[in-house]
C-alpha cells in the first residue's frame, strides 16, 4: 500500500491501546502479518483493510492516505 498506510494504522492502533498481538487476535491473523502492515513489506486486502477500519474505529480512507478525517462525520 504505502508509507501513509502503515503509519496510519500503527497510530490508529496504539491509540486503542492495542499491541501487535491484540490486533492479531482480534482480526483473527498472525501477529507477525500486523507487523509486515505496520513495516510496509505487505498490502491488506480489501477485506482485511475494512475489518481492520471497523476494528480501531477509523474509515478505510483515513487508513488508506485517501482522507485526513480519522471517523466518519
Amino acid at each position: 500500500m504505502s508509507e501513509i498506510f502503515s503509519e496510519r494504522l500503527r497510530i490508529a492502533r496504539e491509540r486503542k491501546g492495542f499491541s501487535q498481538t491484540d490486533l492479531a487476535k482480534r482480526m483473527d491473523l498472525q501477529p507477525s502479518a500486523i507487523s509486515h502492515l505496520e513495516n510496509n513489506r505487505r498490502s491488506p486486502s480489501f477485506d482485511n483493510l475494512k475489518q481492520l477500519a471497523e476494528v480501531l474505529g477509523v474509515t478505510v480512507d483515513y487508513l488508506s492516505g485517501r482522507g485526513t478525517h480519522e471517523y466518519e462525520s
